[in-house]
């Protein structure tokens, strides 16, 4: 661990699941222990597999876990949840991890309480081509002759959007989304792509306008989607029951400390950029002819 690295940020977050009576206490001290020390991004491995490995909505549990990154550092962003074994249901812990709460009450289901911190791989990029739409104001030509060559200054905008595979309660800086999937991610993500930041750019082009007619200009965006499969990085693990409190290694102490399930993904979708910032995709001019109106 770096010298001097601390975690800047705690994370609870209030989730509309609750688990009854599981985590019923039955006695326990409120004890606040020492901090827990921060980690750094942990190495790349292959994260444990849940889905099939559960016989829960492994999808739900994930995305209950990790909705979506809240700072540009993921892994100082920490949340601290309990987990009911049975059944996947997550609840937040509210006291960030800072109590003992001994054994659960008698005949209450065993839950995982776990400290956990998420990443957000960028795990496919795909480009599309968006629909088309104006982008200049119309050159009009209520003449019998071309007007050839005709400068027309359009504006090319991007937009951004985000979905996920399973429905989520959560609020966004889509700005912290591009960092966080950049992490990795290469040129494609880094600097080849718009999410979350409007870019506006001015271009002059020349246009043909034929007799008769009004021309203007149209884009064709490519559109760009960067999908994540997230990964709960299990910080701490505890095995809460009626019988004992059992720290683990790991998930269901299987020794990984990285899990994600396959049905959940995040994907974000902003115009790509060509080498010169633009907005990529194509410009074409398209005409109609004139109305009365146009040529009064």
């Amino acid at each position: 661990m770096p010298k001097g690295h601390v975690r800047n940020k705690k994370r609870s977050r209030t989730l509309a699941i609750g688990l009854g009576s599981v985590i019923a206490v039955a006695g326990g001290v409120i004890a606040v222990p020492a901090a827990m020390a921060a980690l750094v991004p942990a190495p790349a491995s292959t994260p444990f597999q849940l889905k099939g490995a559960e016989t829960f909505d492994t999808d739900k549990m994930m995305a209950a876990l990790c909705p979506g990154p809240t700072s540009d550092k993921p892994f100082q962003d920490v949340g601290f949840f309990f987990i009911d074994l049975a059944n996947g249901d997550v609840a937040p812990d509210q006291t960030n991890g800072a109590s003992d709460i001994g054994k659960t009450a008698p005949g209450s289901r065993p839950v995982s309480r776990v400290a956990a911190h998420c990443e957000y791989p960028a795990t496919d990029v795909k480009d599309s081509v968006g629909p088309a739409t104006d982008t200049s104001d119309q050159i009009i030509n209520c003449g019998n002759a071309v007007q050839a060559g005709q400068e027309v200054t359009h504006s090319l905008t991007t937009t951004s959007s985000v979905t996920h595979s399973v429905s989520v309660s959560a609020d966004f800086n889509l700005g912290i989304i591009k960092d966080v999937f950049s992490l990795g991610g290469g040129a494609q993500v880094t600097t080849e792509w718009s999410f979350g930041k409007e870019v506006s750019k001015s271009k002059t082009d020349k246009i043909d306008v034929p007799p008769r007619t009004a021309a203007f200009l149209e884009r064709v965006p490519t559109l760009r989607t960067v999908t994540t499969t997230p990964i709960a990085v299990l910080e701490k693990v505890t095995t809460v029951s009626p019988d004992e409190v059992k720290d683990e290694n790991g998930w269901r102490g299987n020794g990984s400390n990285r899990i994600t399930s396959s049905g959940y993904t995040i994907s974000a979708t902003g115009d790509a950029l060509d080498k010169n910032g633009f907005p990529a995709g194509s410009i074409r001019a398209k005409d109609r002819p004139v109305t009365e109106a146009d040529c009064v």
